[in-house]
């Protein structure tokens, strides 16, 4: 099971950053890149950058707003960019996938309860939308940050090369 830090709903950025990047495994850095957080409105200002695992993957899990049920999506930094590589959820709803030749799929199955769309699509910079009822959550190398507990209502995620911002 992945780990948690349960962070204090009023810390700093600075503070969920600090304690995400401490809890990553020691192999994590600079061959394996980095993915930024930043500010999507106002300043755009850089508000965490956290080192990937080996693998250069990560996972977005959220509430889906319409079904009410989890839903999680993963990616892997690929050349770059940022690879949607597979979508797991519960409930057909808005926004999710109904059929198996969705865009960019590669394989639709129905295991354990669950629907799972396999797919390679390039997605950009993901931006997010933080509401503490959804419980969006960043999990890196077994790892999960609770998006909430950076106090910012909307965040970009884009990856990054170089452990210091530019």
């Amino acid at each position: 099971m992945p780990g948690h830090f349960p962070l204090h709903p009023i810390g700093r950025a600075a503070r969920a950053a600090l304690l995400l990047t401490l809890a990553l495994p020691a192999t994590a850095g600079h061959a394996d890149g980095w993915l930024c957080l930043s500010e999507t409105r106002g300043s755009q200002a850089e508000v965490a950058r956290l080192p990937l695992g080996p693998d250069r993957s990560f996972e977005l899990s959220f509430i889906h707003s319409v079904s009410r049920t989890p839903v999680i999506d993963s990616y892997r930094i690929e050349d770059g960019e940022i690879l949607q590589t597979r979508e797991v959820f519960m409930a057909h709803g808005a926004g999710l996938p109904s059929i198996a030749n969705d865009m960019d799929a590669t394989g639709w199955r129905h295991e354990d309860g669950h629907f799972i769309l396999d797919m390679q699509r390039h997605t950009g910079p993901i931006p997010l939308r933080i509401q503490a009822q959804f419980k969006n959550t960043l999990s890196i190398d077994g790892t999960d940050l609770p998006l909430a507990n950076l106090s910012h209502s909307a965040l970009t995620l884009a990856p990054c090369d170089e452990e210091t911002p530019q």
